[in-house]
């Protein structure tokens, strides 16, 4: 009488050969190295020719870092005179100095940050735009009546956008506010660079 044979412990044995052997198939090593360097970026933001007016008394641009979240923070302050619409035509501009290639800026209007003395009711308009010279006022409003809102331009090698600001204040502001130094409101308004 023949013996009968066991195979099933060296087919187990062959698929746990083959498992291993699939496993080490997918398994391997790259190495890549990731290097870091800087320069200036191609579109930089710079005070525009409205800054100077009146030795800077009625517009300014500040600039600070934000460390805890990395940012360059640009602050453009603006005076308003009661009952009288403003606009400020050449308030900042964004500048493609260093680039090679052509840089899309856009304008993102976030909404409002502060409001500290719930003075915001007070200011009636207030509208940022890129200059147009040959479109007035401009293009690309960004209005605080409809929000999320954005507006583009294109900006070539050594060319600049100019940004422009449209408020108006209401008439019937307490005189103690209308002192040129409180705060009404606080607006962000991005900007966003793009390479093309």
């Amino acid at each position: 009488m023949a013996r009968k044979r066991n195979y099933k412990p060296l087919v187990v044995l062959a698929a746990l050969a083959a498992v291993a052997l699939v496993a080490a198939a997918v398994t391997f090593t790259n190495i890549t190295y990731w290097v870091v360097n800087a320069t200036r970026p191609p579109a930089m933001k710079y005070p525009g020719v409205d800054t100077t007016v009146a030795g800077g008394r009625y517009a300014k641009v500040s600039y600070y870092f934000d460390s805890a979240n990395g940012y360059n923070i640009t602050k453009i302050s603006v005076i308003g005179f009661t009952g009288d619409p403003v606009n400020y035509t050449d308030v900042i501009r964004v500048c493609n100095y260093y680039g090679t290639t052509s840089v899309v800026a856009t304008m993102y209007y976030r909404g409002i940050v502060d409001n500290p003395n719930s003075l915001a009711r007070y200011v009636k308009a207030f509208y940022v735009y890129w200059t147009d010279p040959y479109a007035q006022p401009g293009t690309g409003f960004i209005t605080t009546t409809n929000y999320p809102q954005s507006a583009s331009v294109t900006i070539d090698p050594g060319q600049c956008a100019t940004a422009g600001v449209y408020i108006r204040i209401d008439p019937d502001l307490p005189a103690d506010y209308a002192d040129g130094k409180t705060i009404l409101a606080t607006y962000q308004v991005d900007i966003q660079m793009t390479i093309q």
